[in-house]
């Protein structure tokens, strides 16, 4: 009886009714059919801000913020014994160098960071600019950056640095970095004020990130200097990595506690291998 009312009601309704009609029915069987067309493209293997120490080409969204912890535990995992390293869980028990690190995105290419690293109180701000993405008509990704550091909580030495980033993506499964940078007073930083001769360094960083599962990254990153201020090894760094939702943790082993131009261009161990972790939060 109610079908034949409601059959009824639309008659007297009139074409208006007939079409509203048509639409409820037809909008769950249109929503219920899918579009291949919708279906997001594999993501690329960039997740991250950085490798191990370097910066990448992911650019921030307009308004987001990244927190980054880096922890590098101070014992040398070649010096010792494996019973001695063992009583120290394998440099756990030792002290460590700890950075904070806060970015903003203030726009969709451009963010704005500060950096605070316990060794030697050591403050990097810094600013970059995203602004050309890989595509079909461009085959790398560029990213410039500016940045100024200083030790003792920014009131001496202080080191400014001009880099860019070079990106290449090579599927879902592997991207690939180099930085040039300049680094200006990096002997100074280790000397003091009135070293002039050949105190700023010239370096490249070389990296990479490739994807072993969806989630699950390996890192590697080199450093070499070409041109002025070389007094140490070059700094390199190995990680494996884990992302989840807006977290990443990764596990890693470098020769130097650096994580600023400024200290990745003055230090580095020909034969120290010191293991830390980087743990990173968008939101």
């Amino acid at each position: 009886m109610s079908c034949r009312f409601a059959t009824s009601s639309l008659r007297g309704a009139g074409p208006f009714a007939w079409l509203l009609a048509a639409v409820l029915v037809a909008s769950p069987a249109a929503a219920q059919t899918p579009d291949a067309s919708s279906t997001p493209p594999p993501q690329p293997a960039e997740v991250e801000l950085n490798l191990i120490n370097l910066p990448t080409t992911r650019s921030l969204d307009r308004h987001q913020s990244y927190f980054r912890l880096t922890h590098r535990f101070a014992r040398d995992l070649r010096r010792g014994s494996f019973g001695s390293l063992a009583e120290d869980l394998f440099s756990l028990d030792s002290g460590a160098i700890i950075g904070l690190e806060y970015r903003f995105g203030i726009t969709d290419h451009l963010q704005a960071g500060v950096h605070r690293s316990i060794l030697s109180r050591t403050i990097e701000v810094f600013g970059r600019y995203d602004g050309w993405r890989q595509s079909d008509t461009l085959p790398v990704s560029l990213s410039l950056l500016g940045a100024v550091e200083g030790l003792d909580n920014m009131t001496e030495h202080h080191q400014p640095t001009v880099a860019a980033t070079i990106s290449r993506a090579f599927g879902s499964r592997l991207v690939l970095y180099t930085t040039p940078a300049f680094v200006w007073n990096t002997a100074a930083a280790d000397f003091g004020e009135g070293v002039t001769a050949e105190d700023n360094t010239l370096l490249l960083g070389l990296g990479g990130r490739l994807r072993l599962r969806p989630s699950v990254f390996v890192t590697g990153e080199f450093t070499p200097r070409l041109a002025g201020y070389d007094p140490n090894a070059a700094t390199w760094g190995v990680a494996l990595e884990k992302k989840t939702g807006g977290h990443t943790l990764q596990i890693n082993f470098t020769n130097s506690f650096g994580t600023t131009f400024g200290q990745l261009a003055r230090l580095g161990s020909e034969h120290d291998v010191y293991l830390g972790f980087n743990v990173t939060r968008l939101f």
